[in-house]
């Protein structure tokens, strides 16, 4: 029995055998001639936009030094608790407290303790009128910039895209006519949208007294956008 058995098994895999080798029906390949009816074009596109910044940052720094690092520390703490008191009573300004660090040198043994303020506002005024009294107040300016606010420079980027894309279709087209063909689609499209410059920082300037130290000055620059289109475009002959 087990032999016969064994038999059986044996006869119906190679029965199966033939069956399962048999190759599928291949999809007819497309003729030759069609394929090289179609031509490939990459092409890159920038759009630019331009917009006013809409948003002013302030770097300041509170700083002390002196003999005894406890007393340079707690002079810089009631100097930044001060300066985040007054910056409250502001409502159009946002106030962030920074980094914060102490250093002793090793030639004159003295201790240095700072810690940094960031003022946002959207209104300049009431931030730089505020930053000149914290320069009175003996804080130092480290920095002041203007920008785009995240919805603004969303905002922008969307347009540059927009432009971009626009000035690569009719790229296209132009090459298209120049060839005797028409565009017959777009196989590929991205769109590169860098985010805005990085504002340079101004050197950091000391205050003078209160009497003296007017308010900061601001003349913002226009930021400016970029988006860069890259595509492949299918042509074919003009039908």
């Amino acid at each position: 029995m087990p032999r016969r058995l064994t038999l059986v098994a044996l006869l119906a895999l190679s029965a199966a055998g033939p069956l399962a080798a048999q190759p599928v029906p291949a999809q007819p390949a497309a003729p030759a001639s069609a394929r090289a009816e179609t031509t490939l074009l990459r092409l890159s596109e920038t759009g630019e936009v331009t917009r006013a910044p809409d948003e002013l940052r302030l770097n300041l720094r509170a700083e002390a030094r002196g003999r005894d690092a406890a007393t340079v520390q707690a002079q810089v703490n009631r100097m930044v608790q001060a300066a985040l008191a007054k910056a409250g009573g502001v409502a159009e300004v946002r106030a962030t407290t920074g980094g914060y660090w102490t250093n002793r040198d090793g030639e004159s043994r003295e201790w240095t303790a700072s810690q940094g303020l960031s003022l946002r506002a959207t209104q300049a005024t009431p931030a730089l009128e505020l930053a000149g009294t914290l320069q009175g107040d003996g804080l130092l300016m480290d920095g002041m910039a203007w920008s785009l606010s995240p919805e603004a420079a969303r905002a922008a980027r969307q347009e540059a895209g927009r432009l971009a894309i626009e000035a690569l279709r009719a790229r296209a087209a132009a090459v298209a006519e120049q060839l005797g063909m028409e565009v017959a689609g777009i196989r590929s499209l991205s769109v590169d949208t860098p985010e805005a410059p990085m504002p340079r920082m101004a050197m950091a300037m000391r205050a003078q007294s209160a009497a003296a130290a007017p308010p900061p000055a601001s003349a913002p620059e226009e930021v400016t956008v970029t988006a860069t289109a890259q595509a492949e475009v299918l042509l074919r002959p003009r039908s």
